[in-house]
């Protein structure tokens, strides 16, 4: 549900600069110059456990809220956030949409040491629903983690298999899961010889929920 800008790929969460357009060679090309790794890394299998671990305990409400969500979105109900929060409040949800605009952020951004890189991002929050006061509802989560193939090594790409399609969280236990994605894919774009781009960075991934942050 994050909007596009002209930037972005069409159809994806990507930019245009990072789709493949090189094919199966380049990307084995990539891999081939990748000797380095990083100092005590996990492996996929250790993400994955703590992906799982991360991810929000299975309460009856949340885990209710969660089928709901999957319902609506086989329904083609779930087509953005504004029909989304829509189709949870017709269940008797206490939804409601936000959204994060973008922003390059300027000098006084850079001078407190945050990221001035905002992407925009409308989402779906939820109160009043087990435990947490707000939680996030994101139909789409690991959507924005894709990357190009040829900046996505065999070890990210079983990482993002390990990422939940839908998402119901509280902000912190989503801000834990997208740091520790985010720390994979930076490693992933270092050990393909490549920078990581700044709208790649963790700041900025999670600038995409920052409405919420504190709130939840």
């Amino acid at each position: 549900m994050t909007r596009a800008p002209a930037s972005f790929a069409p159809g994806s969460l990507m930019f245009a600069v990072e789709v493949d357009l090189e094919g199966p060679r380049q990307a084995a090309s990539c891999q081939a110059q990748a000797g380095r790794r990083r100092k005590g890394a996990s492996n996929p299998g250790e993400v994955d456990l703590a992906l799982r671990t991360l991810a929000p305990s299975s309460g009856c409400a949340s885990k209710r809220l969660l089928d709901d969500v999957r319902t609506l979105k086989r329904q083609g109900c779930a087509t953005d956030a504004a029909a989304l929060a829509e189709g949870l409040r017709a269940l008797g949800y206490d939804a409601v949409r936000l959204a994060q605009h973008a922003s390059h952020g300027g000098p006084s951004s850079a001078s407190s040491g945050s990221s001035g890189l905002r992407l925009a991002h409308d989402f779906v929050v939820v109160a009043g629903c087990g435990s947490s006061p707000q939680l996030i509802v994101e139909p789409n989560f690991r959507e924005h983690f894709g990357i190009g193939s040829i900046y996505a090594t065999d070890r990210y790409k079983q990482v993002l298999a390990a990422i939940p399609e839908e998402l119901v969280a509280p902000y912190s236990q989503l801000e834990e899961m997208v740091k520790l994605i985010c720390e994979e894919m930076k490693f992933s774009f270092e050990a393909t010889g490549n920078y990581l781009p700044p709208w790649r960075s963790t700041a900025s991934v999670l600038s995409r929920w920052s409405p919420i942050r504190g709130s939840s």
